[in-house]
């Protein structure tokens, strides 16, 4: 019979055991003090403390105190929490070891060193006293020392509660054109709200019963557990079970009234709602674009040219977008989406100027924060937020009176019918993208910049995303930055690409143009030029280079190779001896008759370049086929992509040898920079 998934290896079951026997023993430890006093209980004595009131008073007293110590200690310790959790602070260390101290301090310890400040003759307490005010043996000290014990307790729950929230969400946030407190109100606190309330919880708990600091600061009024100690001193243990008794029921009180809000806060917004079947499919509807939707050759929406730096990292930028949709791509790690961060105002530039829409946002002096700039901004994952639903996620930064006709007509154009009630957790992925293109469309933004957001999606629903943003440009005449590291999506989607790498922008162009000419060898590696080849320039014709590429002969075979001979046409700018890159993609290539015959080397009187393949490997690739061979008897591999009809036509999978034919408009040139390393060698820039 197989194993259940549940059961698990059978070492492991083993450990489950010895934990479980020992996670037995501790709460057994637990159990046995609560569980053994209550037959030692007295009803008499439990009557006579209630008829002196002295017990309900304590009460009262230790639970008015906790409740004033922990709204203060939240006052100041939720903060403190969130400044820490988001690293807004200098020397965090120092800070957390300070908050942490009374945590650590013996409780009369702390008592003494607030005794010394807020006593007779101390520093606060000497002014308190010519006020006519004290701490000493009154209520307020026993909320001076509550605080003192319990914010510790507040601003370590807040920190992690706030950690636990996404700060991308804030980032969101901000560039929905809401203020930090703003943003602060509607999604940092209501997210962080469950860790909040158990941090308080715990707070409440642990000042009521607070002894050591409270008995040294302020003996009288009595708390609940100064009178349990004078109970038990001066009567014994029978008489302290009773104040026992009230301390555990207004412990699992406050427990269960804390649980009971948490959960009712979770039914109201974080449950799984029932659904009722698939939302009803929605057509595209047709939406008149309106005069700002064409393409317009004027002054630039985008114009960035600054620099930023982050450690050894230097991201420099000379970028300028109008109304167009431009991909930016480039491998990870290149700066994309630093630069958007910088355009969206969440990263500050060292030096240089951002303007948006004509409007300088960075340099001269200026910096205007993000919820001031026309942006919107879309990240990878769809950073909805979770706690609100579609229409109030798609309405976060929404003003003035026409807010719901632009709410309905964007719910139109992005086909979110029939999901506005729904919340993120109840949407798939591609409806997710489109409630948070929504949202950044809100505001009406001239710049929508997109992070990425459609590389977890199908094949599919990318194309469906794709053709939704070009059709949103187009409707409100927005400038559209496209962030991918995907040479496929970014020929989808741009009217132009930037190619970036390593923190600089190293060709901008027309897609086309781009992957045709790139511009170094690093934008020919990055846009799939396979076939990149070191070569000399041996000869300048008019409108022709003929360029040497050297060879060595391929193991196995005998006898020097020739140096193979290609042609390019143009090139005018290059000489005699100039190194060059040699750049043909491998689509470019025409597999020839089965008839020729020939050696590697150009055309000749035909024009074209001929290359005899000898295939080391073949593979299927959808629609085409991409095979690999050695030029002539070389070492030198090229890599030819036919369809898989000329595939099937010529039988090339029967064949051992082809010849190869690529046009010298096809063949691109690049010159060959060199730098010369510590060490002597050379290295290609």
């Amino acid at each position: 019979m197989p194993r259940t998934p549940a059961s698990g290896p059978a070492g492991l079951s083993g450990l489950y055991l010895t934990f479980t026997a020992l996670a037995g023993l501790l709460l057994l430890a637990f159990l046995l003090p609560l569980l053994a006093f209550l037959p030692d209980l007295e009803g008499r004595e439990v009557a006579r403390q209630l008829e002196q009131a002295g017990l309900v008073r304590s009460v009262a007293i230790s639970g008015a105190s906790a409740t004033l110590a922990t709204l203060l200690a939240a006052i100041g310790g939720i903060p403190l929490g969130f400044l820490l959790a988001r690293d807004r602070l200098r020397f965090p260390w120092l800070i957390r070891t300070l908050v942490l101290v009374p945590l650590v301090l013996p409780p009369v310890a702390a008592g003494v060193l607030l005794l010394n400040v807020y006593g007779p003759g101390g520093l606060i307490g000497s002014m308190l006293e010519r006020a006519g005010w004290t701490l000493v043996n009154a209520f307020g000290g026993i909320i001076v020392a509550q605080v003192f014990i319990t914010a510790p307790i507040v601003v370590v729950t807040a920190e992690a509660a706030f950690r636990a929230v996404d700060s991308r969400l804030e980032a969101v946030g901000a560039t929905l054109g809401r203020r930090p407190g703003q943003v602060f109100r509607r999604i940092s606190l209501p997210l962080a709200r469950y860790g909040l309330l158990a941090g308080l919880a715990l707070a409440w708990m642990r000042a009521a019963g607070e002894f050591g600091a409270t008995v040294v600061l302020a003996y009288h009024p009595k708390s609940l557990p100064v009178h349990l100690w004078t109970e038990l001193t001066g009567r014994g243990l029978r008489a302290a079970l009773p104040v026992t008794l009230a301390s555990l029921l207004l412990a699992s009180a406050v427990l269960i009234l804390a649980q009971r809000f948490a959960a009712r806060t979770r039914n109201e917004r974080g449950s799984v709602r029932a659904l009722h079947g698939p939302a009803r499919p929605v057509p595209p509807r047709d939406v008149s674009l309106s005069p700002a939707g064409e393409r317009k050759a004027g002054p630039p929406l985008v114009d960035a040219r600054f620099t930023l730096r982050r450690g050894e990292f230097e991201l420099t930028v000379d970028l300028e977008a109008r109304q167009e949709i431009l991909s930016l791509f480039g491998p990870s790690g290149a700066g994309k989406s630093t630069l958007l961060a910088a355009i969206a105002g969440l990263a500050a530039p060292d030096s240089g100027r951002i303007d948006i829409d004509g409007t300088r946002v960075v340099g001269d002096g200026a910096t205007v924060p993000p919820e001031r700039r026309p942006i919107g901004l879309v990240l990878q994952e769809p950073s909805l937020f979770p706690h609100l639903s579609v229409r109030e996620n798609v309405l976060f930064g929404a003003d003035g009176p026409e807010a719901g006709d632009r709410f309905r007509r964007l719910v139109a154009v992005t086909r979110l019918d029939g999901l506005e009630s729904r919340y993120p957790h109840e949407l798939s992925g591609g409806q997710q993208q489109r409630v948070a293109l929504a949202r950044a469309l809100m505001r009406r933004p001239r710049v929508l910049l997109l992070d990425e957001p459609f590389s977890s999606l199908d094949t599919n629903m990318r194309e469906r995303l794709h053709r939704d943003v070009k059709r949103l440009r187009a409707t409100f005449g927005l400038c559209v930055i496209y962030v991918t590291h995907e040479l496929r999506d970014a020929c989808a989607m741009g009217d132009r690409i930037a190619v970036i790498s390593d923190g600089r922008i190293e060709q901008i162009g027309e897609p086309l143009a781009v992957i045709r000419r790139p511009a170094t060898y690093d934008v020919a590696r990055f846009v799939g030029v396979r076939n990149l080849f070191e070569g000399v320039v041996r000869a300048v014709d008019e409108g022709c280079v003929h360029v040497s590429i050297q060879t060595e002969p391929r193991a196995g075979t005998t006898g020097a190779t020739d140096a193979l001979e290609v042609m390019a046409a143009g090139g005018d700018a290059l000489t005699i001896g100039q190194r060059v890159h040699v750049c043909v993609r491998p689509e470019d290539f025409d597999v020839a008759d089965p008839s020729r015959a020939g050696s590697s080397g150009s055309g000749g009187s035909t024009g074209v370049n001929a290359i005899r393949l000898t295939i080391r490997d073949r593979q299927l690739r959808g629609a085409t086929y991409t095979l690999e061979g050695w030029a002539g008897g070389s070492d030198l591999l090229v890599e030819v992509e036919v369809s898989v009809r000329t595939y099937e036509a010529l039988d090339l999978a029967n064949r051992r040898e082809l010849m190869v034919v690529v046009a010298p408009e096809a063949v691109h040139l690049i010159p060959d920079v060199r730098t010369e390393c510590d060490d002597g060698r050379s290295t290609v820039v």
